[in-house]
């Protein structure tokens, strides 16, 4: 056997370590169209939720803003940009509301990285930690990170026949 040489490959660790951030609530923007009656269906749609557009979506501006709650989903390939679409329902008084975090490289990043994948059920925060430059003098990136509560796995019984 022949002898073979290898490389190896060295870290640099750049990573800035945040103090610790103070959570608060990210703003709501509600861009969607809703619809003030439907007429025509049959009766068993009367008093029925009326569903249209896209839910409330976050806006992150300051460190610290989150959004926390119950993952419903996750859309693929939505508008112009073929983004990312997380869907989560969050608390609203006695009620819950269901709220879109629109994906990023950053946040997809984080997303795909969790192990064992976020599931539907698990509940979810994305908290959105500051920007960072870009070496091409575009925007700064917004760094999130993303903290998972995995949901209670069902209890499975077995019946006697």
């Amino acid at each position: 056997m022949g002898k073979r040489e290898t490389e190896v490959a060295t870290v640099e660790n750049v990573r800035t370590v945040a103090g610790p951030v103070v959570i608060r609530a990210a703003q709501l923007i509600d861009a969607g169209m809703d619809v003030s009656e439907v007429k025509g269906l049959p009766a068993e749609f009367a008093g029925s939720e009326t569903l249209s557009g896209f839910p409330p979506s976050a806006k992150f501006e300051k460190v610290g803003e989150c959004v926390f709650g119950e993952f419903i989903g996750m859309r693929s390939g939505v508008g112009p940009n073929a983004s990312r679409l997380y869907e989560i329902s969050i608390p609203n008084g006695e009620s819950q509301t269901t709220v879109a975090v629109w994906g990023s490289a950053a946040i997809d990043r984080l997303f795909d990285s969790a192990y064992p994948p976020v599931q539907q059920g698990d509940r979810i925060a994305f908290i959105y930690v500051g920007e960072k430059p870009t070496k091409r003098q575009q925007n700064p990136v917004k760094l999130f990170a993303l903290k998972v509560k995995r949901g209670e796995l069902p209890v499975q019984t077995s019946q006697a026949v």
